[in-house]
């Protein structure tokens, strides 16, 4: 079942990582990042002497490298338009976008492998039904056996699962029958619901998962999640109910990808844009505390400053993550990421960003509305759906001099870039420029 709003079954890939860098993954962006974001003796405010725009090579698709490294001429302080109180600025989407994978998804696979969850089951039984249109789940999502899921159904199993588990002392067996029902049905809950319903109630019902959680709580949490699955070959499973509980709902059974993939040419795109004055910003469709210990731990390498990220907001009652979305504040996804630029720059600075990064259809709206934006970069994952109308305008442009849109392959099999527009889907090994098109 490939559904996600944010392309859920997708690839990330690779072997161990060691110190968190997976083979052909070089410790040189990252390290450039960490270490030479700004020239010794400036500030990211403070203009620097001869600054260079040069990307590493690594393994860039060599014409979109080319594009970038000119766009930081044009825009940055070396530029005799460069404006110090009128900075420009990029935004990029994060998962997918700045490391292959998912750090949301992936937490909640994490937490429910571990049963890492605060809340108690009155509270959870509430956040897994707020907000949920009461409307049938779409009818192709069926049980094991082909018969149709109520939605209803997989809350009560759920909930019974839930309060079982919350019950027990000490450690969980990761065979315990409950357990195993519990993951499997979370996850098909989570699936369904994108499925079913508009990508802002996926998106605000994956973060309720969490509640409960201190903001300390939850990033030590998230960055255990993060170094585990760094350290993990790229693992496609099968999460099925267990044969002996197949509640109200019946047996169902999910793809589950376990592994996270660090991008080291997105790590050191950020580094040389913020060297040559030019801020960057994250805007994302996941929890924004999730986000920030990925983006901003120095550990991980992308050293972004805390305040650039942006992403789904929520309420922190008695100073724990709670189940009301923050007021006043988009949900970030789809046209939520363009109300959350406008709101927190555009109509600020009175200009939008001049580089803009996505992979996914939640990132189209922002990838086209802001008439200052040069290039969107699209890290190609050979998507449909409106994203894959962008990479058709991209592939359009290929032999343009001045393409809006720009394609960068990734192989789905490692979730390391290709130096090619091309990209290879997970389980695949030929090379496809967009999707059903190789």
């Amino acid at each position: 079942m490939a559904v996600s709003r944010r392309g859920l079954v997708t690839a990330v890939g690779g072997a161990a990582v060691g110190t968190l860098l997976a083979p052909g993954l070089t410790r040189l962006a990252l390290g450039r990042a960490r270490e030479t974001s700004f020239p010794v003796g400036t500030t990211p405010d403070q203009p620097a002497p001869a600054p260079h725009g040069d990307l590493a090579p690594l393994k860039w698709a060599p014409r979109n490298r080319a594009y970038l490294e000119h766009l930081i001429a044009d825009y940055g302080y070396g530029s005799p338009h460069y404006n110090p109180a009128q900075k420009p600025y990029a935004v990029f989407d994060w998962d997918n976008t700045c490391i292959a994978g998912d750090c949301e998804e992936t937490l909640m696979r994490y937490a429910a492998s571990h049963f890492r969850f605060a809340l108690s089951p009155q509270e959870f039984a509430r956040a897994i039904a707020l907000d949920v249109p009461p409307r049938p789940l779409d009818a192709a999502l069926t049980t094991t056996a082909g018969k149709p899921v109520s939605l209803s159904a997989i809350q009560a199993d759920l909930l019974a699962d839930y309060t079982e588990l919350a019950a027990r002392s000490g450690p969980i067996p990761a065979d315990n029958p409950a357990l195993l029902s519990l993951k499997s049905k979370l996850l098909f809950a989570y699936n369904a619901i994108d499925a079913s319903y508009s990508a802002d109630v996926s998106c605000r019902w994956i973060v309720r998962l969490f509640g409960g959680w201190t903001r300390e709580q939850l990033a030590a949490m998230a960055k255990a999640s993060n170094l585990w699955h760094l350290g993990q070959a790229m693992r496609h499973d099968i999460w099925a109910t267990p044969a002996q509980r197949p509640g109200r709902a019946g047996l169902v059974a999910c793809p589950a990808l376990t592994a996270l993939r660090l991008t080291p040419e997105i790590a050191d795109l950020q580094a040389t844009l913020r060297r040559c004055g030019i801020d960057v910003f994250v805007c994302s469709a996941s929890l924004e505390d999730i986000v920030a210990v990925f983006a901003t731990d120095p550990d991980f390498g992308y050293n972004l400053p805390r305040e650039n990220v942006m992403g789904i907001r929520m309420t922190w009652p008695d100073g724990k993550l709670g189940l009301e979305t923050a007021p006043g504040w988009p949900v970030t996804v789809k046209a939520g990421k363009v109300a959350a630029l406008r709101a927190a720059l555009a109509d600020r600075r009175g200009y939008g960003p001049v580089l803009v990064c996505g992979d996914s259809s939640g990132d189209y709206a922002m990838m086209t509305a802001f008439a200052e934006t040069r290039h969107a970069l699209i890290v190609n994952r050979c998507l449909g759906g409106e994203i894959g109308q962008l990479c058709a305008k991209a592939a359009a442009q290929m032999n343009e001099k001045h393409p809006r849109f720009l394609l960068q392959g990734r192989d789905g099999n490692t979730g390391e870039w290709r130096p090619s527009e091309q990209a290879i889907k997970l389980g695949e090994n030929t090379p496809c420029l967009l999707a059903g098109k190789a």
